[in-house]
């Protein structure tokens, strides 16, 4: 992709910039007199500089319902078939593709105490009270326990094998595990394994994808690829499980869309907008990421009959989304028909007749095609801007004020270099008392840096506090009047009672309510979250900013005062404006600090306790049963067994909430201390370091070449010519740094 290639080319400038702007310093280091001279965080910045554009990761989120063409879509965009198209599977995995010398599949796998701990939580009120022979925590590694579990599934009645005229996923989550044990057993450890498919073997990664037997062993997938579709620092992930039965797996999606630059929203124009696109999107919105969203109508040829009918869907589909997301952007192709153009003389024979069936139909191709190009050209801009934003910008920053400081110190040298010992010394001399008033506005900031980082905990930490507190935080409360409001209904359930005993009715009973509960967590609770995290970091920055303006007046007019000194010592210089210091991004910081929120996808633990209390308080009601039949007094069928579950329900809210509180004050002090704490610091600490890096330009010590040259014309002369041989390389530095700012000024602005 030509943006890609510009971008290569742009950072390989950015590489040789720095390097002879590390030349520079080199050379005065070469300085009679100047061996031992040091340039301070110049130095430090033209170091790490390298190391930063490799770091971050530009992702990109393909999300959408199952069968509607994700993974065709992406293998469309790599061209190549890397991912197993149409496989289904109901676990959540996110895919996530980056570009690579040679093809491999790193798959990471769970470690035997998540799986353990995933089916525990599956068996929590699991109908049969003898179905284990052991009495400790269930561990699949035992082959009797497999037996054992696999016998008590096969007795359930098959209403509890569908929740919602689906498969339950508890049901699912126990059959896989058991069916795909043999398969892992051998590689799987205590600890998180991964396996590497590479090159011939690449493939075979696909038996993992494509069967959910295997693929709930499965964390998530890497693949590394060559194509010129991606970039070094582009990611992009097949986020699969986004309409999947179990909340949870929804959960995991969003921690990974949280993160994500842009998101790519899949649509199948066989089924159009559907009530689940409308859900997910919603949720989105309330994350408040549907602004950096793109909205791909996937093509099926076969299901339209003319060109017209197929705009007039996509038409009904960006008036629909309109209603979530004002004026969408709306792309509509083909992505398998791309898939086979790039796969031309690799097809098979069923899908080269397609491709030559599709072919006929001209107008839907030329459609498709435009489309096609269309898209291509707006990811590309957006991919290109994403990179120059977390990538270029800052060091372009950084190095244009080093190139600006480095002139000055040249300059000034030279200068000093023309004037004989006395008139030198006076220069110096001058030019240090002029350095006291960069200290003095260097030592405040830093003072005020000082006071201020504690008062923004504070503020951030009330906030916290009072949204997320487990007592009387805005989230439990919302929590806690969803579980209030659940309404168990005991007239449903004398049917089944009657017809599957009350065991088998108990563990439904409380799936319908964990059911519940984990989809109005995820698709209500967890965006508000993420807004809140997102307004917290703003605060942040907003805080640090207000520290950040009156500085920037200072150093303006500190700079001012260099520049009129410099006139009065009769010094020429190019004496243009400080640049205007802003605060780093905080999604700039984020990829080069390794900070992350923490996970919004943990389980409600759940105990055994549930159903001990349910057992005792069903044997105290058939004893009260037993004397109502006794004194001859009239008792209801199955009567003890519906206040048994009612009893039940109000202690599975009971220990809902105590859960619950114990996570969200966990999530809390996570959230506080490992995020927006050490957030909050390393703003501050970069922000510091930019204005001392832009004092530097102005306040470095330009006395030290007039004090340590000696009178020897000799080292006088040599000095000049390392001088001017630097002032020349000095200029060049700038004009190139001008020509790379203004050809960025377009992915700067990619609406332009």
């Amino acid at each position: 992709m030509t943006a890609m290639d510009d971008y290569g080319s742009h950072k390989r400038s950015i590489l040789q910039i720095n390097q002879d702007v590390r030349g520079l310093f080199q050379t005065a280091r070469s300085i009679p007199g100047l061996a031992d001279v040091g340039f301070g965080d110049w130095e430090k910045t033209c170091t790490a500089l390298p190391e930063q554009l490799n770091e971050p990761i530009i992702r990109v989120g393909v999300v959408g319902p199952i069968k509607s063409g994700k993974s065709t879509f992406l293998n469309a965009l790599l061209k190549g078939d890397f991912l197993k198209r149409g496989a289904g599977v109901v676990t959540s995995i996110v895919t996530r593709v980056r570009a690579g010398e040679r093809l491999k599949a790193t798959l990471y796998y769970k470690s035997w105490s998540e799986v353990n701990a995933d089916m525990e939580q599956a068996l929590v009120l699991f109908p049969s009270l003898h179905w284990r022979s052991a009495g400790d925590r269930f561990d699949i590694r035992r082959e009797q326990e497999r037996a054992e579990l696999q016998q008590a599934l096969n007795a359930l009645n098959a209403d509890l094998r569908i929740s919602e005229d689906a498969r339950n996923h508890n049901m699912v989550l126990l059959s896989c595990y058991l069916r795909g044990y043999e398969a892992v057993r051998s590689f799987l450890t205590d600890q998180q394994a991964t396996q590497h498919y590479e090159a011939e073997r690449f493939m075979e990664h696909w038996k993992f994808t494509g069967n959910e037997s295997l693929a709930v062993y499965l964390r998530d997938i890497q693949l590394d690829i060559r194509s010129d579709a991606l970039g070094g620092n582009i990611e992009i992930a097949d986020c699969q499980g986004s309409d999947s039965s179990n909340p949870l797996h929804l959960a995991m999606i969003q921690d990974y869309l949280r993160s994500a630059h842009l998101l790519i929203y899949v649509i199948s124009s066989r089924t159009g907008l559907r009530r689940a696109d409308i859900k997910f999107l919603t949720m989105i919105k309330k994350m408040g990421i549907l602004d950096n969203i793109l909205f791909v109508v996937n093509c099926d040829f076969s299901e339209h009959p003319s060109l017209e009918d197929l705009k007039t869907l996509v038409a009904r589909v960006s008036d629909e989304l309109s209603l979530i997301r004002p004026r969408p952007e709306v792309y509509a192709f083909s992505a398998l028909f791309n898939l086979f153009g790039s796969l031309d003389g690799n097809l098979t024979e069923r899908d080269r007749r397609r491709q030559e069936h599709w072919k006929a139909e001209v107008d839907l191709v030329s459609f498709s095609d435009q489309e096609s190009r269309r898209f291509t050209s707006v990811l590309n801009r957006i991919l290109e801007h994403q990179r120059y934003m977390l990538l270029l910008q800052n060091p372009i920053e950084r190095l244009g004020g080093i190139s600006a400081g480095m002139t000055h110190w040249i300059g000034v040298n030279r200068d000093i270099l023309s004037r004989d010992a006395a008139g030198a010394r006076k220069i110096a001399e001058r030019l240090r008392r002029h350095q006291q008033r960069f200290g003095q506005i260097l030592a405040a900031l830093q003072s005020s840096l000082s006071g201020v980082g504690p008062a923004i905990k504070q503020d951030v930490s009330g906030d916290v506090n009072r949204y997320l507190a487990p007592a009387s935080g805005a989230i439990m409360a919302s929590i806690n009047d969803f579980i209030s409001g659940y309404r168990l209904v005991p007239d449903s359930y004398t049917d089944r009672l009657r017809q599957s005993g009350f065991f088998q009715t108990l563990y439904q009973v409380f799936q319908v309510f964990k059911q519940a509960l984990d989809s109005f967590i995820t698709e209500h609770i967890n965006p508000e979250i993420i807004r809140f995290i997102a307004a917290e970091e703003n605060k942040i920055r907003s805080a640090l900013e207000s520290i950040a303006t009156p500085y920037q007046s200072l150093i303006a007019d500190a700079h001012a005062e260099f520049c009129s000194l410099m006139a009065n010592l009769g010094i020429s210089i190019e004496c243009t404006g400080p640049e205007i210091i802003g605060m780093p991004s905080v999604e700039a910081l984020l990829r080069h600090t390794g900070l992350s929120i923490p996970p919004l996808a943990t389980a409600i633990g759940y105990t055994a306790r549930i159903r001990t209390e349910a057992v005792l308080r069903r044997g105290f009601y058939r004893t009260v049963s037993g004397f109502k039949k006794i004194m001859k007094k009239p008792v209801k069928r199955g009567e003890d067994d519906v206040r048994a579950i009612q009893e039940a329900m109000r202690v599975i809210k009971r220990e809902t909430r105590q859960s619950l509180e114990f996570h969200l004050k966990d999530y809390q002090e996570n959230l506080k201390f490992r995020y927006l704490f050490r957030l909050a610091e390393t703003v501050a600490e970069r922000f510091e370091q930019a204005v001392i890096q832009q004092l530097q330009a102005y306040s470095t010590d330009f006395g030290v070449l007039a004090e340590r040259l000696g009178t020897q014309q000799g080292d006088k002369e040599s000095a000049a010519a390392l001088l001017a041989d630097m002032h020349v390389r000095g200029r060049k530095i700038g004009e190139d740094l001008a020509r790379l700012k203004a050809g960025l000024s377009g992915a700067a602005n990619p609406g332009a």
